[in-house]
Order: structure tokens, then sequence, then C-alpha cells
């Protein structure tokens, strides 16, 4: 890959605020992300971080510049060992060799794409042309084709490659962008009698194109190859046109077709775009996530719909986003939808769009038979590593809507999802002999159940930023977790030691603090909890949850209280324990209203 590619890459993949948000207390204002400027002395903020931009900019000293610049600048290095840095923090493979010289100039690329673009548009004014009829045919206006730039490849064959010819474009040049192919009688166009559509980055520049097929030829759909200005895994079809109205929305729909981006925009829904390919990539979800975090995912039904959205729902949420599913009820894709039912009928269904873990756990339900107890079971052991996979607030919302719907303890269920591949089965495995090490690990999840998790997601978050543990302090936070507590007292050791007073801890060095039968606990912790791009909001989760679970621990104490009170007669005690009861459970149904509107 070319050295400037890879730069260009590189900041695509990083996001500012993550990078920023480590070292400076950063809190949403408007488009923008305020704080204190790390590079001069102040008491009022005037220090911008814009998401969209990937830009920072200090209007107090005037210290401005990308996420490499700020790199560079906090920690006074510099530009090869900031870019190193970020690699390595995001596992991002650099090239093996950076070539000197002058920066290569892809402006050349661009414009060749632009003619080819150009003419596949004018090639639709042809009379007769089977182009345009396909397009008013799915419903487009001139309008609508005007503004995506919609055209038509000619069947004759080499159309394209004589124009381009005629521009002064050279043979190399137009197979090395997909335009031409190279054949026993010289060359040809790569698209032939098909519409086409452009594709546009986000700088407007036309960087490849897809065609459709009329009629009944394959491939039905042709995308020019990746080049060294197209790589589908950075892009996403019309959101050159669609981010402005992504952020104003706060919402992103994603769908899988041109048609269905270009359908749904015409008819007023304009917060739209498509993956270039069947599922989303980690860099498109990172491009998107620049725009709302909110993303609502539209595809097919079928086994490769399913699949496209379970690997969407994956790249989102590592990237920081909160992904539903939506489902399109009358029709094949978005597209028909639309055009049959109208923009209101839709945004009721993106109203309706579940969110990721719902879908998963409704997904599962499909291979069980739930009118048995057999497969209750059988449901209930595959939801465990759904579950697991999710934050504190979320796992401790669905286990409660399991429990409800099936009549088992919350307590069962959250046991199953804390000792999942530590269980009975695993043991049986192993054998009968078991190290002291592992029966201490088992006891120590067995005891502590829910705490530890709740408690470990603090701990991490303090790994992540020490400043919470002064927040701890005053919203009085208790470990009662020996892993939780141990794992504090490190962190803590570690920032009250630390000479450039860093606010954030590698897990590596925390890991060596803690005993070794701790250690691969704590590391899997670590590894399976995340804590996303706010801070705040996952201490604000992980709260709630906390005092979530504290009020249950009291009403099972309560319960137990007021069934020997039962037994004896005592109807004074009776009154009293019932009234608390009522009291507790106004304050956790609260506790659950606060967390659902705060994920909402």
């Amino acid at each position: 890959m070319a050295w400037d590619s890879f730069i260009d890459e590189l900041k695509m993949q990083v996001n500012i605020v993550d990078v920023v948000g480590r070292e400076v207390s950063l809190k949403k204002a408007g488009a923008n992300y305020k704080g204190l400027c790390p590079f001069h002395s102040e008491k009022t903020p005037s220090f911008m971080v814009n998401e969209e931009r990937q830009i920072f900019n200090c209007f107090g000293c005037g210290e401005k510049g990308d996420v490499i610049k700020f790199v560079q600048s906090y920690y006074k290095i510099p530009f090869m060992e900031a870019v190193e840095k970020l690699c390595k923090e995001y596992g991002i493979k650099m090239p093996e060799k950076r070539h000197s010289g002058p920066k290569k100039d892809y402006s050349k690329y661009y414009e060749i794409n632009a003619k080819a673009a150009r003419f596949f548009y004018n090639s639709l004014s042809i009379k007769g042309n089977k182009g345009l009829a396909y397009f008013k045919k799915r419903g487009l206006s001139r309008e609508t084709i005007v503004k995506f730039g919609l055209g038509y490849a000619p069947a004759s064959g080499t159309a394209l490659t004589d124009y381009l010819r005629s521009e002064g474009v050279s043979d190399e040049d137009m197979i090395k962008l997909g335009l031409s192919s190279r054949g026993r009688n010289g060359l040809y166009d790569k698209f032939r009698d098909r519409v086409i559509f452009p594709i546009i980055n986000t700088q407007d520049k036309v960087i490849g194109f897809g065609g459709r097929a009329i009629g009944d030829v394959n491939p039905k759909y042709l995308n020019s190859p990746e080049s060294e200005i197209f790589l589908k895994k950075n892009n996403l079809f019309g959101l050159n046109f669609t981010k402005n109205e992504i952020s104003s929305e706060g919402r992103a729909i994603i769908v899988e077709g041109y048609m269905d981006v270009i359908s749904l925009y015409q008819s007023g829904v304009r917060n739209v775009a498509a993956s270039l390919g069947t599922a989303l990539t980690d860099n498109q979800a990172r491009l998107l996530c620049r725009y709302s975090k909110n993303i609502v995912l539209s595809y097919d039904s079928d086994n490769a719909g399913i699949s496209a959205a379970l690997r969407g729902i994956t790249v989102i949420t590592a990237a920081g986003g909160k992904p539903r599913v939506l489902s399109v009820t009358d029709g094949k894709d978005p597209d028909e939808f639309i055009q049959k039912n109208g923009k209101e009928a839709f945004l009721r269904l993106v109203d309706d769009a579940v969110p990721a873990a719902e879908f998963r756990l409704k997904l599962a339900r499909r291979d069980h038979d739930l009118s048995t107890d057999t497969g209750v079971l059988e449901y209930l052991e595959s939801t465990v590593p759904i579950l697991k996979s999710l934050g504190p607030v979320e796992q401790d919302m669905y286990i409660r809507k399991l429990s409800e719907e099936f009549g088992i303890s919350e307590h069962a269920i959250h046991m199953s999802v804390q000792t999942e591949g530590n269980g009975r089965n695993q043991s049986r495995r192993a054998g009968s002999y078991d190290r002291p090490v592992s029966r201490e690990i088992r006891r120590r999840q067995e005891q502590a159940g829910i705490d530890e998790r709740i408690e470990m997601s603090f701990a991490l978050l303090a790994m992540n930023n020490t400043r919470y543990l002064k927040r701890f302090r005053e919203d009085k936070i208790e470990f009662r977790s020996s892993l939780a507590s141990h794992t504090i007292d490190a962190i803590s050791s570690l920032a009250d030691n630390s000479e450039n007073g860093i606010h954030r801890l590698d897990s590596d060095t925390v890991a060596r603090m803690l005993d070794p039968d701790e250690e691969s606990v704590f590391i899997r912790y670590a590894q399976t909890v995340q804590i996303g791009p706010d801070d705040e909001a996952f201490y604000r989760e992980t709260k709630a949850s906390f005092l979530i679970n504290n009020y249950k621990m009291e009403k099972a104490e309560l319960l137990n209280e007021l069934a020997i009170a039962e037994k004896t007669g005592r109807q004074d005690e009776i009154d009293e324990l019932a009234a608390r009861l009522i009291r507790l459970d106004n304050k956790i149904n609260q506790t659950y209203q606060t967390m659902e509107e705060s994920n909402a």
C-alpha cells in the first residue's frame, strides 16, 4: 500500500474523539466535543474536537490539527512515532517501508473517473435508451437521476474506451481503474449494456462504479475492481449526499443496494447509505459512527441478509455505535416497500427496529421448540453467549425479560452467564481431577456471581481513565468482590506512583500486580468488557446496574424475613416488611426507567 494511502486509512480507522478523550475530559457540545485545552492553562473550555471532520482546534492557544497532530503535540513526539503509537494501540499494520520522494498525486485518476461518469450520464440521453427506460420503470424522477449522476454503459463494447482515448487517457490507466479490459482483439469496455451507479466518496470524488445488467445477464451486478483510489471497505454508497442528514437526524439507515438508497432518498428518507458488499466492514462502521452512533440495519431476511446483519452488529458495536435491526414486512426490500407504502410507513418500521441483542435473542428462538421444557432449556442455554457479550446494563435488562417470560429465576440465568465456559460440562470433559487454582477461580465466581462482573466493569473503566477512582469514592461505590478490590488497589497504586500523572493504564501492567489465580480471570474480563468511546455513559450504565443488583440483594433478604414473619404470624412486622418491599420495588423500577431513557 502506498504510504499516503496508508496515512489516510489510518486516520479513517482511528476516531479522534476516542484518542483525545483518553487524555482530556470531553463533553458533547452541539456538533463538537468540548474540554479544557491540554496545551495551555485555562479555566473555561476553549478546546473543541469535531468528530465528523476528525479535527481538533483550541480557540485559546490556536493549536489545531488531525489525530496524528494531536498525538505529536500531546506526547511531544515526531510524526513517525505518533503514527507508530496509533498503529500499535489500534492493532493496525504499518507498511513495511516508507517510500521517499514526492507525494503521489491521485487527481489524475479522479479526473479520469469523472470523465467516465459524464460519459455514462450523457449516454442516457441517446434516443431509445434502455438505461433511461429502466430507471423510469423503477420510478426514478429526472431530478433523482441527475442528483446521483446515474448513467448507462452502451452495449457496443468499446464506446467508453474510444471516448477516453479521445480525451488523452492512456490504456494503462483505463485498465488500472477497471474501466477497460484487454482481450485478444485489444481493449474493450468493462461495463457494457448496464445501468451505471457512480460511487463517490465523502470528499465528492468519483472513485468507482457499480453496474447492473439490463435483462437476464450474468453477472447481474458488476463493480469496479479495487484500486489506489477505491477501497470498498472504506466507503459507503450515497454517504457523500446523506452524511449531513445522518448527523441532523441522529440516525443512519444502512441498506443493501444502490436502488434502496436512491429510492429512499427520492421519497424523503435521506439519512441512508449502502455498504459496498454483503456486510459492513470495520472501517465503514467507524466512518458511519463519525456522523451518528445510532445505526439501523435493513438487510434481506434470507440467510445472507441475516449473516450481514449479525456481522454489522459486531462491527458497529466495536466502533462504539448502537446498532438496531429493521424488518421489512411488506416487500422484499426497502425500495419496494417505500414505493408501495410511502415514507411514513417506512419510518414507522425504522422506529420499530429492535436493538441488536433483541434481534439475536429472537433469532436464537428459531432453532428451539419453546412449547417443551427441553426446548426452553436449550434456548436459554443458547442465549448465554449472547448475554455474555452485553454490557452490564443490557445484560441485566434482558435477563430480567427472560426470567419473566420463562419463569426461571434471574439469579439462575446470571449464574449461567457468569460460569459459561467453566461449568459442569467442561469440568466433566476435563476429568475428575481439578487443579486447586481452577477450583478457587470457580469458587470465587460462584460466590461473587453478578457482583464481580459489575464491579470489574468499574475497575476496567478506572484502568481506562484513572480519574474515575475519585468518582467511585464520591459516589460511595463499595467493592465486595475480592478480584475487583485487588484490581482497584493495583490501579490506585500505579496511578499514585506515576511521575507523569498518567490517566490510562494497560491491562498487562495491572495484571502483573495481581495474584496468579486472579490474573487469568482479570485478563478474561479485560478482553470481554467493552467500554466504548463514551466513558461517562458507560459509568452511568454500570452504576445503574450496580444499584439494581444491590436493591435485588436487599429484596431477597426482605423476602426471607417476610416468609419468617408470615410463619410466626407477626402482623406488624409483616406490614412493615411489605411497605419496605414496595419502596424497594419503586427504586428498582425508577432505576430501570432511567437506564432505558439513557439508552433511548
